[in-house]
Protein backbone atom coordinates (compact mmCIF):
# COMPACT_ATOMS: atom_id res chain seq x y z
CA UNK A 1 0.00 0.00 0.00
CA UNK A 2 1.23 3.46 -0.88
CA UNK A 3 1.24 5.73 2.19
CA UNK A 4 2.71 9.17 2.92
CA UNK A 5 5.46 7.41 4.88
CA UNK A 6 6.24 5.18 1.90
CA UNK A 7 6.47 8.23 -0.39
CA UNK A 8 8.85 9.86 2.11
CA UNK A 9 11.02 6.71 2.13
CA UNK A 10 11.14 6.61 -1.68
CA UNK A 11 12.01 10.32 -1.85
CA UNK A 12 14.86 9.77 0.61
CA UNK A 13 16.15 6.84 -1.48
CA UNK A 14 16.05 8.96 -4.66
CA UNK A 15 17.60 12.08 -3.13
CA UNK A 16 21.13 13.27 -3.72
CA UNK A 17 21.02 12.44 -7.42
CA UNK A 18 20.14 8.78 -6.87
CA UNK A 19 17.05 9.13 -9.08
CA UNK A 20 19.36 9.22 -12.11
CA UNK A 21 21.45 6.23 -11.02
CA UNK A 22 21.19 3.38 -13.50
CA UNK A 23 19.04 0.55 -12.15
CA UNK A 24 17.46 2.54 -9.31
CA UNK A 25 13.99 1.40 -10.39
CA UNK A 26 15.12 -2.25 -10.19
CA UNK A 27 16.61 -1.63 -6.74
CA UNK A 28 13.32 -0.14 -5.55
CA UNK A 29 11.35 -3.08 -6.96
CA UNK A 30 13.63 -5.45 -5.05
CA UNK A 31 13.41 -3.40 -1.85
CA UNK A 32 9.61 -3.15 -2.08
CA UNK A 33 8.28 -6.37 -3.66
CA UNK A 34 4.84 -6.05 -5.18
CA UNK A 35 5.12 -2.28 -5.79
CA UNK A 36 5.68 -1.44 -9.47
CA UNK A 37 8.20 1.35 -10.16
CA UNK A 38 8.87 2.87 -13.55
CA UNK A 39 11.18 5.62 -14.78
CA UNK A 40 10.19 8.25 -17.31
CA UNK A 41 10.83 11.86 -18.22
CA UNK A 42 8.73 14.51 -16.53
CA UNK A 43 8.13 15.85 -20.05
CA UNK A 44 6.05 12.71 -20.70
CA UNK A 45 3.65 13.49 -17.83
CA UNK A 46 0.55 15.60 -18.54
CA UNK A 47 1.10 19.08 -17.08
CA UNK A 48 -2.33 19.02 -15.43
CA UNK A 49 -1.30 16.09 -13.19
CA UNK A 50 -0.07 16.96 -9.70
CA UNK A 51 2.83 14.86 -8.39
CA UNK A 52 2.55 12.98 -5.11
CA UNK A 53 5.97 14.40 -4.17
CA UNK A 54 8.95 16.21 -5.70
CA UNK A 55 12.69 16.08 -5.20
CA UNK A 56 15.48 18.18 -6.68
CA UNK A 57 15.56 16.28 -9.97
CA UNK A 58 12.49 14.04 -9.87
CA UNK A 59 8.76 13.95 -9.25
CA UNK A 60 6.73 10.98 -8.06
CA UNK A 61 3.36 10.16 -9.60
CA UNK A 62 0.94 7.47 -8.55
CA UNK A 63 0.07 4.60 -10.84
CA UNK A 64 -3.52 3.39 -10.56
CA UNK A 65 -3.63 -0.37 -11.17
CA UNK A 66 -7.32 -0.95 -10.40
CA UNK A 67 -8.45 -1.24 -14.03
CA UNK A 68 -7.09 -3.58 -16.68
CA UNK A 69 -4.95 -0.68 -17.95
CA UNK A 70 -2.61 1.24 -15.63
CA UNK A 71 -3.00 5.02 -15.49
CA UNK A 72 -1.35 7.90 -13.67
CA UNK A 73 -3.20 9.37 -10.71
CA UNK A 74 -2.66 12.25 -8.26
CA UNK A 75 -4.69 10.26 -5.72
CA UNK A 76 -2.47 8.57 -3.12
CA UNK A 77 -5.22 6.16 -2.06
CA UNK A 78 -5.70 4.94 -5.64
CA UNK A 79 -1.97 4.41 -6.20
CA UNK A 80 -0.60 0.89 -6.42
CA UNK A 81 2.71 1.84 -8.04
CA UNK A 82 5.06 4.77 -8.53
CA UNK A 83 6.25 6.56 -11.68
CA UNK A 84 9.59 8.30 -11.12
CA UNK A 85 9.64 11.23 -13.53
CA UNK A 86 13.11 12.66 -14.07
CA UNK A 87 13.14 16.45 -14.38
CA UNK A 88 15.49 17.91 -16.97
CA UNK A 89 17.53 20.99 -16.09
CA UNK A 90 15.92 22.73 -19.07
CA UNK A 91 12.37 22.43 -17.63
Amino acid sequence: MITPEFIHTVCAALGGGNARRQGVDLELRQAFPGIPFTLCSDNDIPSRLTPLAKGDDFALYGINLSDHCASLTPNLEASGGIAIALIDDED
